[in-house]
């Protein structure tokens, strides 16, 4: 049995969250697991449900000052997060330097792995190595290339030389990092515990039901999404799941955001959302799997490269998906499992939509059957994060 340390990086309930949950029941089989969050959000009562004990940074450091420094592809320019970027970095050698080795130093267990979460938390590998423990990073984003390199290096090289092993959840996203010789690629688990109940969704039998997750985030392609609509015929229905957009409680970023044209757009998508008699707004929930089960097919139009773990949740129970040509996402959809639009081009959205609402039951289940196929090949052939734990 070894002891690990996992330290996670998220405030949300998102997908990086699901996927730490199948993480930790996975390994806490063989080991003792325990967990440093953070940040102190909604994740925490989620991280303890699962049995393992959470620790929360003791130094103030990290409530008042310390920010991630991300550089992923899933994103857009912004003039806020670019200005953000250069404290950013220096919250990032602070950590690396002096703050993250007290940090792990101060923790009431004798870990001998230390298990990064994120791609954007590569600095406490450095205090990790300096304390004689073994160190896996968990590449879960896209590391972008950006315009010099810069940014990408920083992190790159860190990896290189502190990471004992790196677990990939896409090829993609491991070819982006390219230190293929400690990589292993790991597609995340899909987690069924707790995301479904016994009551059933009983949909209206004039409609065709889809399901879209990922709420009101530009980089999941809320903005195409949404200008679909109005060419989606009258028979479809779309269970829409996720959060809300958040417009930034400081009065400075809300001025500088005005010269984002995203922004002047904004308020219009989601007053065409709201109105969109197509939409059946659900918000966050638990029990997404009742609604993959209530739905034909899953909308998942990225507007931006990044592994997505519901098209693995609705193969995994024989869903088609619908998703953008952006790079990375043929390495698990095809068109036998799935359909594809031109990232950017909403009209063929719709076009896709309309074309699955009308598939007669015997092309449905052909499509159907080929998901779930996939699924099963996929998990199949998956390492598993405890391999490259016993092989540390």
């Amino acid at each position: 049995m070894k002891k690990i340390l996992i330290i996670h990086h998220g405030i949300g309930v998102g997908g990086g969250l699901i996927a730490l949950l199948g993480l930790i029941e996975e390994i806490k089989k063989k080991n003792e697991v325990r967990v440093l969050s953070l940040f102190n959000s909604e994740a925490v009562e989620y991280i303890k449900k699962t049995g393992v004990e959470v620790y929360l940074p003791k130094s103030k450091f990290y409530s008042k000052f310390y920010r991630l420094f991300i550089h992923s592809e899933a994103s857009y320019f912004s003039v806020i997060e670019f200005l953000e970027s250069f404290k950013n970095i220096l919250m990032f050698f602070l950590n690396q330097f002096f703050f993250a080795k007290r940090e792990l130093k101060s923790l009431d267990f004798d870990y001998d792995i230390v298990y990064l979460n994120s791609t954007f938390i590569s600095e406490w590998s450095m205090a990790s190595k300096k304390l004689g423990k073994k160190t896996i990073i968990h590449v879960r984003e896209p590391l972008a290339k950006g315009f010099l390199g810069i940014r990408k290096a920083i992190i790159r090289n860190v990896i290189k030389q502190y990471c004992d092993r790196i677990i990939a959840i896409s090829y993609d996203n491991a070819e982006r990092v390219d230190l293929r010789n400690i990589t292993t690629v790991v597609y995340d688990p899909v987690v069924f515990k707790g995301r479904h109940t016994s009551i059933k969704i009983l949909p209206d039998p004039k409609y065709k039901y889809f399901l879209y997750l990922g709420g009101m985030q530009r980089i999941k392609g809320f903005e195409q999404f949404v200008k679909s609509l109005s060419n989606i015929n009258d028979d479809v229905r779309i269970y829409f799941l996720g959060g809300d957009y958040i417009h930034s409680g400081n009065k400075m970023k809300r001025i500088i955001s005005i010269i984002d044209p995203y922004m002047w757009r904004i308020n219009s998508l989601i007053a065409r959302l709201n109105q969109s008699d197509k939409i059946i707004k659900i918000g966050l929930v638990d029990n997404i799997f009742d609604y993959y089960s209530s739905s034909i097919a899953l909308i998942s139009p990225f507007s931006k490269p990044h592994a997505s773990l519901p098209i693995l949740e609705a193969f995994s129970i024989g869903k088609p998906v619908i998703v953008s040509d952006i790079e990375g996402m043929s390495e698990i959809v095809s068109v036998q499992n799935g359909f594809f639009f031109k990232n950017n081009n909403y009209k063929e959205l719709a076009i896709v939509i309309n074309k699955i609402a009308k598939l007669d039951s015997i092309q449905y289940q052909i499509i159907s059957e080929n998901a779930k196929r996939k699924y099963d090949e996929i998990l199949g052939k998956n390492a598993s994060v405890q391999f490259v734990i016993d092989g540390i």
